[in-house]
């Protein structure tokens, strides 16, 4: 046997004993460092007072201003959402002529293309509406809730508006003032109390279709805690003509105190929409102040024909 060979095993065993001796000592420093930190972050962490909340900046007078108006929009809805809402226990409806210069403008038929260009017009005259809708343009339901959020009143005047449709039995209406009922729900939170009947209550169309029908309407949906409106002036625009021809019929002086104006803002109503400033701006001028219905205004309902 080679003499060295000895010496060289014993040299590597020695190394080996070496290196292992080496990382448990580095294993437990590394382990002891640990605990320290940990344990130096664990004392700043308690010692450390705790931080106050950080203060919000001030408010300018117009960012005060508005933050009021913000919550002053918020009761409004709150209390329409309580006071107008279908209740049949309620019956606290006025039918009388309180004597004010009042126009309620009411609007059917929509929402529709055109819905968005008389909110706009509404809003630069600073005037409140009513708005009848239908539910025949899905795409345009946004509106409905657009048109509540800025303070107008929201009725119903049935889903499909086809007289057919409503007017074939009692049952058949409230199906369809049901349909329209939920597609407002969906948008404003309630069912508003607030209904117009296609034609209005005079219409004798609806015999053609059922005899009789609207006689037992009237009274039906009051009783499910409902209130109908018709109308005692008109833009005449329920049929074709002008603009200049629309505002001549919605100015005209029927000599009332509380107006109930009716008009459309269906997707072929442009002349409508064109004619609405002229209509605004000849009422504000007589003196008329524009409200949108609630539970107080004057009701307007026509004599029944069926």
């Amino acid at each position: 046997m080679n003499e060295g060979q000895p010496r060289r095993r014993a040299a590597r065993r020695r190394r080996r004993n070496n290196l292992s001796v080496t990382f448990v000592v580095l294993l437990a420093l590394t382990t002891l460092l640990v605990f320290v930190n940990l344990g130096k972050a664990f004392a700043r962490g308690a010692g450390r007072p705790q931080e106050s909340a950080v203060e919000e900046p001030a408010l300018s007078p117009e960012e005060e201003a508005e933050e009021a108006a913000k919550a002053a929009r918020a009761v409004a809805l709150s209390w329409r959402d309580a006071d107008f809402a279908v209740d049949p226990n309620r019956t606290d409806w006025n039918y009388e002529d309180d004597g004010s210069k009042v126009v309620y403008l009411t609007i059917d038929d929509g929402p529709s293309e055109k819905t968005q260009q008389v909110l706009d017009i509404l809003d630069r005259y600073d005037v409140k509406a009513t708005f009848f809708v239908v539910g025949q343009n899905p795409e345009y339901y946004y509106l409905i809730k657009e048109a509540y959020d800025r303070g107008h009143t929201i009725g119903l005047h049935t889903y499909t508006h086809d007289y057919a449709t409503v007017y074939s039995s009692v049952d058949a209406y409230f199906a369809d003032l049901d349909q329209i009922g939920q597609v407002v729900k969906e948008q404003i939170g309630y069912v508003p109390c607030f209904i117009r009947f296609p034609g209005g209550s005079s219409n004798e169309i609806s015999a053609d279709y059922c005899t009789g029908v609207m006689s037992t309407l009237v009274d039906a949906v009051q009783e499910r805690g409902y209130q109908y409106y018709d109308w005692n002036a008109s833009t005449g625009d329920g049929e074709e003509h002008t603009t200049d021809e629309i505002v001549e019929f919605g100015t005209t002086d029927y000599g009332l105190n509380n107006i109930v104006l009716l008009c459309h803002d269906s997707a072929t109503k442009q002349t409508t929409v064109d004619a609405l400033p002229s209509i605004i701006e000849y009422y504000q001028a007589q003196g008329y102040t524009f409200k949108a219905l609630d539970r107080s205004s004057c009701v307007i309902q026509h004599g029944v024909n069926n």
